[in-house]
């Protein structure tokens, strides 16, 4: 009995799609379903907010052009050394300074931390390699990120009038 119960229940909600009775519940034609008029167009999509937060740097000072250039041309190092850069030499480089240096997006932090990403893939890359001035790998890691580092404080950030002052050390 219970099979001839849902037989007929099956052969009644097919009547209903097919007669049109469910023809509210799915869109085949981009219908409007919300009971608004057809001559209103739909909404339209906000814009997402710019996320990014440039520029961080109030002026663009020669010391911070030649930092920038130093982070992406170490940006370029790195992903050469991580064999992750299939394009030409200084094409990244110069890519880099127009994506992120023209607009001063680039800070010390951000510089040091690509010091420590190019030290990760230079150990990688010089991992069975001798160290020596004639080897693809003349200096040792600890070098190499040193002299990065260095180039990254080229330029000092000018000091905020409103920061807080420093914490007195003890």
């Amino acid at each position: 009995m219970t099979t001839m119960r849902f037989a007929i229940a099956a052969v009644g909600l097919a009547l209903l799609a097919v007669g049109g009775g469910a023809c509210n519940l799915i869109d085949f034609d981009s219908r409007n379903l919300q009971n608004q008029p057809d001559d209103m167009p739909p909404p339209m999509d906000t814009p997402a907010p710019e996320s990014r937060t440039c520029p961080v740097v109030a002026e663009a000072t020669p010391e911070y052009e030649a930092m920038c250039r130093h982070y992406c041309n170490e940006l370029e190092a790195t992903l050469t050394y991580s064999s992750q850069s299939p394009e030409l030499v200084g094409t990244v480089a110069q890519s880099c300074w127009e994506l992120r240096c023209v607009p001063r997006c680039v800070t010390r932090d951000l510089c040091s931390q690509q010091c420590h990403s190019l030290g990760y893939a230079y150990q990688e890359m010089c991992r069975d390699v001798e160290i020596g001035p004639d080897s693809i790998c003349p200096v040792t890691t600890d070098e190499r990120v040193a002299a990065c580092m260095a180039g990254c404080e080229v330029w000092t950030p000018p000091v905020d009038p409103n920061a807080p002052p420093p914490p007195v050390k003890d």
